[in-house]
């Protein structure tokens, strides 16, 4: 019976393995997870209690770890937005997204700004992706699904990602937004046409500016995907949808806790008065503490200890970016 539980267990994490593989490489992701389940007490326990012990730690690291920069890019962005003039639906790239738009749903409450989660990943969109090669062909019907969310038609478009290069902002300016000026604003950018948070925070802190990609690709380890990346686009009676299945269950539970971590931050921080310039500084500090602690000692700290692989084409992309594309 005990073979059974470790066996039953084992499949679970190896279906973990296989949703980091597409985010981070198959041999990073083998190396984040088996850290990841030592931290948890290794493998050879029941899935129940590897199951609790991980959606307690992803909680407290999405409330106290990454919560308060979250809060602090909820609060970037509403002052972005309050320079460019804007009022109305705010547009968050899912899955990636969706830790910064839980902070938002909490702290832009009783504002003329609201967050709005959108899929349009690279798949759907027809761009290659260098580390997961799915494809997408969607017709005309990712088209008429951001014209149902409000995204076509508009005069004004902010979009929300967590990063890094733009390229999805790029097509859809080009071909869905010729007439809309269109704002992107990134948790991390690559793009020096496209502003940062996580740039423009490191840079104030004066630390090295490699940390940024490294945050970045640690947000998509630390808030695990509860959905597979979509690749269907489909009408029903209520209207245009997004093909979503769940990507496993440690997937699924843990993502769905760190989330429930950074929501109880921002509820925590919104009767508060949001984040300080000095807590957004303390925070970023400890994130880069933890990667080279991670780098340093081999062990999982909730932060990367190096960044995944860089695009290859990335530096191309740039130089062939329109530089009268935004505004």
């Amino acid at each position: 019976m005990e073979k059974e539980k470790q066996i039953n267990t084992s499949f679970y994490i190896e279906e973990l393995q296989e949703v980091f593989a597409k985010e981070l490489t198959p041999e990073l992701a083998k190396v984040y997870v088996d850290s990841l389940i030592a931290k948890l007490g290794g493998s050879n326990q029941s899935l129940e209690s590897l199951t609790k012990k991980g959606s307690e730690l992803h909680f407290k690291i999405g409330k106290e770890l990454y919560g308060p920069l979250l809060v602090g890019f909820s609060q970037w962005v509403a002052k972005k937005i309050d320079e460019i003039g804007h009022s109305g639906p705010i547009f968050f790239a899912l899955r990636d997204g969706a830790p910064l738009k839980t902070a938002a749903d909490t702290m832009w409450n009783g504002k003329s700004i609201y967050p709005v989660g959108i899929y349009a990943n690279r798949p759907l969109m027809g761009i290659k992706d260098e580390i997961s090669p799915e494809w997408s062909d969607v017709n005309g019907n990712l088209v008429e699904y951001l014209k149902s969310l409000g995204l076509v038609d508009t005069k004004k478009a902010i979009w929300i990602d967590s990063g890094a290069w733009g390229t999805v902002p790029k097509v859809l300016k080009k071909n869905m937004l010729q007439h809309s000026e269109f704002y992107p604003l990134f948790w991390y950018s690559h793009n020096p046409y496209i502003p940062g948070f996580l740039n423009e925070l490191i840079s104030a802190n004066g630390i090295d500016a490699k940390f940024g990609e490294i945050l970045n690709d640690s947000l998509e380890c630390v808030f695990p995907q509860p959905y597979k990346r979509p690749l269907d686009i489909f009408q029903d009676k209520l209207g245009w949808q997004i093909g979503l299945e769940p990507s496993g269950l440690l997937s699924l539970k843990w993502g769905q806790a760190a989330l429930a971590g950074v929501q109880q931050c921002a509820q925590e921080k919104f009767i508060s008065g949001g984040v300080s310039v000095e807590e957004e500084s303390e925070a970023l500090h400890a994130l880069v503490h933890l990667s080279k602690y991670a780098e340093k000692n081999n062990i999982w700290t909730g932060v990367l200890p190096t960044n995944t692989p860089t695009w290859s084409e990335g530096e191309k992309f740039l130089t062939n970016w329109p530089i009268n594309l935004l505004p």
